[in-house]
């Protein structure tokens, strides 16, 4: 296979896509793909190298494809394969075929990765890249829009490669120390491949390349795993070209020739949907209602206004609680209003609000201002026919656990409206006519039941579409 190389290497290397002249390009973000694994002992070196190099080429941009260890996928073992990797730690720069004095190889040694990018930094790209979209933290889902602009004319069939990768991951890794092979543990993988997103082997943007001045735009839908820390994530996009290489004498296109590449880390890069708010709730005590949130994320969230208003009547704002900026942690919020009247029904809501100004609102939860009940129970909805939304009202007696669910003409659950532990007095609870996932119900016969430790009872209610 070496000497192969060797003599198609010189007509593979004029085949490349030359360089254009300064007008007509842009800085190049050359892009270093390692290939390593824990098993390896000399792999720790090669890290140490990538970090070294990242810290001196400010262009350079990186990912590490794990082999035969729990970091691998089936993916990266196809990129592994694909670039003809035979040696660990070993890294393709562009994926350049670079032909050394052991022959020509995509995969190189960790003594030339330094020159080779180097060298590749400061060769200018006939492309940029721009990445604009979304990251919901509520969904953890990834919306972006990759644009890819010629600035000169690139030919031949390019592919578009979106890659998610992640720092700091914990798994044992063996070391060669003096000829000895230790195992160092804790110790924390950087640029870990997590996600090939547009496969192995990318995504085909033209077959015909791309004329000066054009630009070519493709979309990334991804929900990041619940098991990746998002925090330490970052994507990135880069655009192949495909060079046909002859191996042991037949013909092998290859996807080569990284034109160029964008890396960046997904919360900075991203727009971030600011809050993911997982509970609120407004419970009347004694004289009081007291207005309850949690949060499982926040980003830029300034803080809080709790909002309130009469049946038919205006929001007004009740106090602003600060927000905890940007957190990963799960956050609690209280208010007390103590300006109920009895017998008065309000509404309660949350008006979120970023320090750049923008605003994001809760549901709405109503509570009816009434002496504690004598006696726990269930009444009608109100409206009853409804569509699609309707109130359900509990009175409880005392402090009490409570479930209230809405179950089909069948018997079969279709939605939990409350759960857990209340407080004595009236809950009021909105259903808007969907089932757990949010997908609105037909028209039908639905029944509302509530069940406490010393109580059962059951509501029938009429969805009219």
């Amino acid at each position: 296979m070496r000497t192969l190389f060797r003599t198609s290497v010189l007509a593979l290397l004029l085949a490349l896509p030359t360089l254009v002249n300064a007008q007509g390009t842009t800085a190049r973000f050359p892009l270093l793909e390692q290939f390593t694994g824990t098993w390896c002992p000399y792999c720790p070196y090669g890290a140490d190298s990538v970090n070294s190099i990242l810290g001196y080429i400010p262009n350079a941009r990186a990912l590490a494809y794990h082999n035969n260890d729990p970091m691998s996928t089936p993916d990266g073992d196809a990129v592994t394969q694909h670039l003809l990797t035979s040696s660990y730690p070993s890294a393709a720069i562009d994926r350049l075929l670079v032909n050394l004095s052991t022959g020509a190889a995509i995969a190189i040694s960790r003594t030339y990765w330094g020159a080779v990018m180097s060298q590749r930094a400061q060769q200018a790209s006939p492309m940029s890249i721009n990445v604009t979209g979304t990251y919901h933290q509520d969904t953890r889902q990834i919306q972006a829009t990759v644009t890819m602009n010629a600035l000169s004319a690139i030919s031949g069939t390019l592919h578009y490669n979106a890659v998610l990768s992640e720092d700091d991951l914990d798994y044992p890794q063996k070391k060669n120390v003096n000829g000895s092979t230790i195992t160092l543990s804790p110790y924390y993988h950087k640029r870990v491949v997590r996600k090939m997103i547009t496969g192995a082997y990318g995504t085909q943007m033209t077959t015909s390349g791309m004329a000066a001045n054009t630009t070519n735009t493709q979309y990334i839908t991804y929900t990041v795993p619940s098991n990746y820390d998002i925090s330490k994530c970052k994507l990135a996009v880069f655009v192949t070209t495909v060079v046909n290489l002859t191996v042991n004498g037949q013909p092998r296109p290859t996807l080569m020739a990284i034109q160029q590449a964008w890396q960046e880390p997904v919360l900075t890069s991203l727009s971030v949907i600011p809050v993911e708010l997982i509970s609120f709730s407004a419970t009347q005590e004694q004289d009081v209602v007291r207005v309850h949130w949690r949060t499982a994320t926040e980003n830029n969230n300034r803080g809080w206004f709790v909002e309130r208003r009469s049946i038919d009547g205006d929001w007004s704002d009740l106090e602003f609680v600060s927000g905890y900026g940007t957190t990963n942690e799960q956050q609690q919020y209280e208010y007390v209003d103590r300006t109920v009247r009895p017998f008065e029904t309000y509404d309660y809501r949350l008006r979120q609000v970023d320090f750049d100004g923008s605003t994001e609102y809760s549901p709405v939860y109503r509570v009816m201002a009434a002496p504690v009940p004598t006696e726990t129970r269930l009444l009608p909805n109100y409206p009853n026919p409804f569509n699609p939304n309707t109130w359900i009202t509990v009175e409880l007696a005392q402090d009490s656990d409570m479930n209230v669910s809405v179950y089909d003409m069948l018997g079969r659950h279709v939605r939990t409206l409350a759960s857990g532990t209340h407080k004595a007095g009236g809950h009021v609870l909105e259903w808007d006519g969907t089932d757990a996932s949010g997908i609105a119900l037909p028209s039908g016969i639905y029944f509302t039941r509530l069940v406490t430790p010393h109580h059962t009872a059951t509501q029938q209610m009429q969805l009219s579409k």
